[in-house]
């Protein structure tokens, strides 16, 4: 029994998967399994109780997921305080972002913390949001920016900002200034696979299901905006997507009597999550400035 079984112990408990567990890890999930089936026979007693929906904590397994946080959370606190010491390194930052925030918020941010580190080292990852939650469950990303709150009791969420969804055509093409909510089913529609925001506010608006007329969805923000200039359809588009071709006329907007629509962006951390000093130090820098510095 070692330190990394521990930690791949905790992983389970938090995923009830040791699959995922041992991808996290890097390892097999033969190896990890047989790692933990050798400290369960060490302590004579079962941990895991393993089925095909996962693995769950024995009353035992409880106990020593207890004491493995203890433990881990020690030889951390050893580490941190060694770090000190040493010389200054190269700061690392993994990010994951939902597409309109990581195309069209964060390059800005990102340049004020360059500056401001020069010798951080930063990646930006493109994702949507459930897989987001995933990799920094997974640990493999520090942050994420994710659409609306987070359900995982894992994961700490709080609302960093919004950007407002419009309803947007063609400038090239005849459209009303504004049109009433009911009205909004006659109009072609280019729907968008990414903003969930949208479905979610007319569900909360409509009182019954109301059938849009989407031609198609396409995956990217980019070739949605593409198609709503090509006149193509209509389309709802974040604001901060469409700044430029608004200014320029190649876009406008529809207003829609009694529906606005924003896209609430949250902030993730895992709780209790294992990162340096100097990461924790970016993230702080990115925490203070972000509304100030956003594109």
């Amino acid at each position: 029994m070692n330190l990394e079984t521990l930690k791949s112990f905790l992983d389970i408990a938090r995923l009830n998967s040791i699959s995922k567990a041992a991808q996290k890890s890097h390892i097999t999930q033969s190896a990890l399994s047989q790692q933990l089936k050798s400290w369960e026979t060490s302590l004579g007693t079962e941990l895991l109780q393993r089925s095909n929906k996962g693995a769950q904590l024995t009353d035992v397994g409880e106990i020593a997921q207890k004491y493995a946080t203890q433990i881990c959370k020690l030889y951390e606190d050893m580490v941190t305080e060694i770090e000190q010491f040493k010389p200054a390194q190269y700061q690392q930052l993994s990010i994951y972002a939902i597409p309109e925030v990581c195309n069209y918020a964060l390059p800005c941010t990102l340049f004020e913390v360059k500056n401001h580190f020069p010798f951080c080292n930063i990646s930006l990852n493109e994702a949507l949001s459930p897989h987001i939650e995933e990799h920094i469950l997974l640990e493999e990303g520090d942050i994420g920016f994710i659409s609306g709150p987070s359900s995982k009791s894992e994961i700490n969420s709080y609302k960093v900002f919004s950007d407002q969804v419009m309803l947007v055509s063609s400038y090239s093409k005849p459209a009303p200034q504004e049109i009433k909510l009911e009205e909004l089913p006659r109009y072609p529609l280019v729907g968008s696979t990414q903003l969930i925001c949208v479905q979610r506010s007319l569900e909360q608006t409509l009182t019954e299901n109301v059938k849009l007329n989407i031609l198609y969805n396409l995956d990217s923000i980019e070739a949605v905006k593409l198609a709503a200039i090509k006149g193509h359809g209509a389309a709802f588009l974040p604001y901060m997507s469409i700044k430029k071709e608004l200014y320029n006329k190649q876009l406008k907007p529809i207003h829609i009597r009694d529906l606005q629509v924003y896209n609430d962006i949250y902030m993730v951390k895992k709780h209790h999550q294992n990162c340096k000093r100097d990461t924790k130090q970016l993230v702080q820098y990115i925490e203070q400035t972000l509304i100030d510095t956003l594109c």
